[in-house]
């Protein structure tokens, strides 16, 4: 079962039972605040305060970026900005953070959704 729990700007977050089967991860930037999900070219990175973080690096559809968090407590999902996107409050489990793509037509290509 998977609960869609909210988007903040570019970023879907939603709760899941388990961590899928044999996928390949990588190590996820952390800073004092916590683990960035999304970089902002303007520094107002989206953060995930706890938890253990992983990228997926396979089976991603271009332009996109899939994380996974394993909480053991209680964590907080925020943006890093003098007037941040709301935040939420994350109750222990086990969540995937979807980070936006759009295409463009014109170049055909997708590209990360820009917040």
């Amino acid at each position: 079962m998977k609960q869609v729990i909210g988007q903040q700007g570019e970023c879907r977050i939603v709760k899941i039972d388990a961590m899928p089967k044999g996928i390949e991860t990588k190590q996820v930037e952390r800073v004092a605040k916590g683990y960035i999900i999304s970089h902002s070219e303007s520094g107002h990175h989206h953060l995930l305060t706890g938890g253990d973080v992983m990228e997926r690096t396979d089976k991603v559809p271009a332009g996109m970026q899939v994380f996974y968090a394993i909480l053991d407590a209680p964590a907080e999902f925020i943006q890093d900005a003098a007037n941040p996107h709301g935040g939420f409050a994350l109750d222990p489990g086990i969540y995937r953070f979807d980070v936006s793509r759009e295409f463009d037509p014109f170049a055909e290509q997708a590209r990360r959704v820009a917040d």
